[in-house]
């Protein structure tokens, strides 16, 4: 795959050059013109996949050659690096649907992070990357996992998580050749649910998989476990700090017990699992949040899954089973039972005076 890069600043031209992870990204051709004319001659003699270019330049500037690169070359992937951020040339780069408009000084994990998108973009126009469906046996074992790693991470157990995929590898294997693009969707499924996570957690990412979230790149050809071992390390190692942090705090915060309930009110959370999220006894959970709150911790879990199941119920389109089971309550028997207790009614009778 070529790249050309079109700037008038030699440094410019040589950061890029040197920031940019090419070999990541399956790039092994990158060359350098010094100004939009010479760089639109060499487009036309090389056909390069990628163009990154400046926006004021001499002579050509990009304003124009991105111009003449939408009505020529259309399938070239476009990025944009520029020391302005005026109106005008954010036009134009809107106009010729450019990957990225990246403002000076460039940040390499912005620059990986376009090249990233415009050679994803082009494997998916040539069919490359277009995800192909798994097959149900694989389609299980890949939900099973992220079911058993949201425990783990409740549980605030990394060790287990770290088994978990060791078992996602090993069933992987025994399926490879993946599908095209299996892999660089999975790999991107797993990353939204860890960021998915720290969010509910009230954390953050580390740097470690913050790094690995925004600049490493999977594609057909990246070993199986290269992109698993990067997720294991991701996920334990935002877990690990997670845990450091909470058993250095000083003090239980009851804001943040109620924030992690209302964000996991519909996952298999009690007692016993707040208490471990946040390193303190239960006993003590029980009468600090009872003391701050009015409310037991079971009552306000209870009472924030049917306040969420009445307003489902108001949709007449979800069914009182999925309504049930999205709060929580995999056993209908029992929602009914709850469900009357805090309303007074049964979900069917609230349906109907709703």
């Amino acid at each position: 795959m070529k790249v050309i890069i079109i700037d008038d600043e030699f440094w410019i031209r040589n950061s890029i050059r040197h920031l940019a992870d090419w070999e990541r990204f399956g790039i092994d051709q990158v060359m350098e013109a010094e100004d939009g004319l010479s760089g639109l001659e060499m487009v036309e003699r090389l056909h390069p996949e990628i163009v990154i270019t400046d926006m004021k330049m001499r002579g050509m500037d990009g304003t124009r050659l991105l111009q003449k690169l939408t009505e020529e070359f259309p399938y070239i992937r476009k990025i944009v690096i520029s020391g302005f951020d005026e109106f005008s040339y954010m036009k134009q780069a809107i106009l010729s649907k450019v990957d990225e408009y990246l403002l000076k000084p460039i940040k390499p994990e912005e620059l990986n992070r376009a090249l990233e998108k415009a050679v994803r973009e082009l494997r998916a126009a040539q069919g490359i990357h277009a995800a192909q469906p798994l097959d149900k046996q694989l389609l299980k074992v890949v939900t099973e996992t992220r079911s058993v790693i949201v425990r783990y991470i409740h549980e605030m157990n990394p060790e287990a998580i770290k088994s978990s995929f060791k078992h996602l590898e090993a069933a992987l294997k025994e399926h490879e050749p993946l599908k095209p693009g299996v892999s660089n969707s999975l790999y991107k499924q797993f990353m939204q649910l860890l960021e998915e996570q720290a969010d509910l957690l009230g954390s953050e990412l580390t740097p470690n998989a913050q790094s690995w979230a925004a600049t490493f790149f999977v594609s057909d050809n990246t070993p199986l476990s290269a992109w698993i071992t990067g997720l294991s390390d991701a996920f334990s190692d935002s877990l690990e700090a997670l845990i450091y942090q909470r058993k250095n705090k000083v003090g239980v915060k009851i804001d943040e017990i109620r924030q992690f309930i209302d964000h996991s009110y519909a996952e298999p959370i009690g007692l016993g699992t707040i208490a471990s999220q946040f390193f303190i006894s239960r006993e003590h959970l029980s009468r600090t949040f009872k003391q701050e709150v009015g409310q037991t911790v079971m009552d306000y879990l209870v009472t924030k899954r049917i306040e969420k199941a009445c307003e489902l119920l108001q949709d007449s389109s979800v069914s009182i089973k999925n309504a049930a089971k999205a709060v929580g309550y995999s056993d209908i028997t029992y929602f009914y039972r709850i469900f009357k207790k805090i309303t007074g009614v049964t979900p069917i009778q609230f349906r109907q005076g709703s």
